[in-house]
């Protein structure tokens, strides 16, 4: 009985041994900009379904080239430096699978994103998106 408590103890500190190492990001030094921005979902057709008036809050690790979507880590980063970042992002909902690539110019603000929209009902087709709209640092 003793014998299977220590060795129950033992696989319950593994991980804190394996992971003990991990990064752990200091999000509260990390830069804070809000990018609002308009985008227009076209349909299969081509023909504007939609315009919407959206924002997103990213925090910027210079010091580890890293982005972050609130405090959710971006993996597919193309490009990080001073002038601007450019990434690859992939949302999923109930009926559709988003890829976009955003750009953020970090010298004027801009944004930019182009997107592909498949949706499971294939009635709909593939649809794409374009946004654009505007970064500023450190406001909620």
């Amino acid at each position: 009985m003793k014998r299977r408590i220590l060795l129950l103890s033992a696989l319950l500190m593994l991980p804190l041994a394996v992971f003990g190492d991990a990064f752990v990001p200091e999000f509260d030094k990390m830069q804070f900009i809000r990018c609002d921005y308009e985008e227009t979902l076209y349909d299969k057709d081509n023909k504007v379904s939609s315009v919407s008036k959206q924002h997103r809050f990213y925090r910027l690790d210079d010091e580890f080239s890293k982005i972050y979507l609130q405090k959710e880590p971006i993996d597919y980063i193309t490009r990080y430096d001073d002038d601007g970042i450019e990434f690859n992002i992939q949302s999923m909902d109930d009926d559709r699978i988003m890829v976009s690539h955003v750009s953020i110019d970090r010298t004027n603000g801009n944004y930019k994103s182009v997107s592909e929209i498949e949706y499971d009902n294939p009635a709909f087709g593939k649809a794409r998106a374009t946004a654009e709209g505007v970064c500023m640092v450190g406001t909620k």
